[in-house]
């Protein structure tokens, strides 16, 4: 055999041989497991369901993982939630979390600002729930699934009321999140009838924020689109979504919040429902992954 065909051998052997994989890294798993859990409440007296998202590879790491509550936890899939998170992971945009969807018992009481009600009576099963999330639901994540201990480590977003429900919990709780996120908030909620000669006042939430001091380890996240409702009662030709909004950041800002620390997303035709809401996900789970 001449030189050439040496040659020539040891090349076709080459581009033949089996390369070496022993040494390889696994692949990383992208699957996300659900799993659906009926909670009994002692502070709500019944049976909350609660949809958990477990990251990629939960079962085969020791590894703990911060926590994202989302209220109204029953429109999440509506949403293509489970791709979304998992293209946030893939994108490696957001860390691994557990998200904690938890489904809506009754809204109107157990969505609200705690022990104030509004100017109706609704919402007075907000501390209950409050409660629930955080002495029931949370605990046992951590028990179970390995979340996260310590403080200012966990987020929690809702949508419309679920929203306002957000809110309320992060601020009146703040060392137990670092993230908040209001999807078309009902930041409309007040303490007193609309009075034409006053139409901003007696807004529980603003006020609430107003008298109070900067939460120096939480930060905000708050959208709203232009077709959210029609109502302007204030006839500033804003609508009330995004003027309440736009209010209480403004409110923020007066506390000494920075834009990096509260941002504002509005969406143009967006209207106060799931479709809107998933639009606005991939830009969420961005801002909570930084």
């Amino acid at each position: 055999m001449n030189f050439i065909s040496i040659i020539i051998k040891y090349i076709l052997s080459w581009f033949n041989e089996t390369p070496d994989t022993t040494t390889a890294p696994p692949p990383v798993p992208d699957e996300i497991t659900i799993l659906t859990k009926n909670i009994h409440s002692e502070y709500l007296d019944r049976e909350v369901v609660v949809e958990l998202y477990l990251p990629p590879g939960f079962e085969t790491t020791s590894k703990s993982y911060p926590v994202l509550f989302f209220h109204d936890g029953q429109d999440l899939e509506r949403m293509n939630f489970t791709d979304q998170l998992k293209t946030a992971y893939q994108k490696k945009y957001l860390p691994f979390h557990i998200v904690a969807g938890v489904v809506a018992g009754d809204r109107m009481q157990e969505y609200g600002t705690g022990v104030i009600e509004d100017y109706a009576g609704r919402g007075n099963r907000s501390v209950q729930h409050n409660d629930f999330i955080l002495k029931e639901l949370l605990p046992l994540l951590q028990r179970d699934y390995r979340a996260a201990e310590g403080n200012f480590k966990h987020s929690v977003a809702g949508f419309s009321l679920g929203g306002l429900a957000a809110i309320y919990l992060a601020w009146k709780h703040p060392a137990h999140f670092r993230c908040v996120g209001i999807f078309s908030g009902s930041l409309w909620w007040r303490s007193m009838p609309y009075d034409e000669h006053y139409p901003d006042a007696n807004l529980i939430m603003h006020r609430l924020v107003d008298t109070s001091t900067k939460r120096s380890d939480l930060r905000l996240w708050f959208q709203a689109g232009t077709n959210d409702e029609t109502s302007d009662r204030n006839k500033n030709g804003v609508i009330d979504a995004i003027d309440d909004t736009l209010f209480l950041i403004k409110i923020l800002k007066n506390l000494g919040y920075t834009d990096e620390e509260v941002t504002y997303l509005e969406i143009s035709e967006g209207r106060h429902e799931p479709a809107t809401w998933a639009v606005a996900m991939p830009d969420f789970l961005r801002w909570v992954g930084k």
